[in-house]
């Protein structure tokens, strides 16, 4: 539904739409090389493209994050690098209070504990209230912010780290060590930036309390993928809800698939009728904001036109 909308959008605005079913760098190259926009989700571009799309004028992305584009590189080309902030913020934030409440019932350990030993000592796990718990939340855009008030409304007690604190009657705001050291849970909303890369590793999870869990929808690589793993198995961490990894897919050879106390989701935060939605129109506006000479609201680059 949410590609017709986005078809019928563009078609109406005047523009010829192509649609890839595997929308990876070969087939936009093979299907659309003369293409003026592309509308992109997740899917990682090179700097080589440019010089084959001689017409290209914008990369819209249908979504938040930008790290599978060269944005400088992109701006040097002429071409504008667009995004759709908080356009999937309420479903994103929705599975990240889904994953909380995984952990604090203990369901990954719960569904092995059955499978191995029966429905009735499956019994013997006790999860815990999340509204008897301390919550971090590390980023506080408009995901973060919407969890945060999901939270507050359960009763719990919410953490906040941003590198820009401010007042708000969500939670408080602490420092980065405080956060970790405080909280039950921690769920990551950080945009994946060289400042951020592998910045939740070993120290973090040592100064997490006993039985905490961990919560990633921002990005895979943001944490220390080999530190978490070893936090899991012996037991540093109590559990993670993992929904990205620093490699996508995420290989079957991977650990994190057969620890008991890890939950894997498939890059599906985002993944809802209504965000899709939103999502792709806010994309398509972007796309014929560029094209026809206007400056587009959620540009992240800024290009250098001749």
């Amino acid at each position: 539904m949410a590609a017709a909308l986005t078809d019928h959008y563009l078609e109406q605005h005047g523009y010829e739409v192509i649609t890839a079913d595997d929308p990876s760098e070969e087939e936009i190259l093979k299907l659309a090389p003369d293409a003026a926009g592309v509308m992109m989700i997740s899917q990682p571009l090179s700097n080589a493209i440019y010089d084959q799309m001689p017409n290209l004028k914008v990369l819209a992305r249908r979504g938040v994050g930008y790290d599978n584009i060269d944005v400088d590189f992109a701006a040097q080309k002429g071409v504008w690098v667009t995004n759709t902030p908080g356009a999937n913020a309420r479903a994103v934030a929705e599975a990240a209070l889904m994953d909380i409440l995984v952990l604090a019932r203990q369901i990954p350990q719960t569904r092995v504990k059955t499978r191995q030993d029966g429905w009735v000592a499956a019994h013997e796990l006790l999860g815990h209230e999340v509204g008897d718990a301390t919550v971090g939340i590390v980023g506080f855009g408009h995901v973060g912010q919407l969890l945060a008030k999901m939270l507050t409304g359960l009763g719990a007690r919410v953490l906040i780290y941003d590198r820009h604190p401010r007042t708000t009657d969500e939670g408080t705001f602490v420092d980065w060590d405080d956060l970790f050291r405080q909280s039950n849970y921690v769920s990551l909303h950080l945009a994946a930036v060289p400042d951020t890369i592998h910045s939740v590793g070993a120290h973090e999870f040592g100064l997490m309390p006993d039985g905490a869990g961990l919560v990633n929808l921002a990005r895979g690589s943001i944490v220390d993928e080999p530190a978490l793993i070893a936090a899991l198995r012996d037991n540093t961490l109590g559990g993670a809800a993992l929904d990205v990894f620093e490699q996508e897919p995420l290989p079957a050879d991977n650990p994190l698939w057969t620890l008991p106390n890890v939950m894997v989701t498939p890059h599906i935060g985002a993944n809802t009728l209504e965000a899709n939605r939103t999502m792709s129109l806010t994309a398509a506006r972007m796309i014929d904001e560029v094209l026809t000479g206007k400056q587009p609201e959620y540009a992240v680059n800024a290009p250098v036109l001749g």
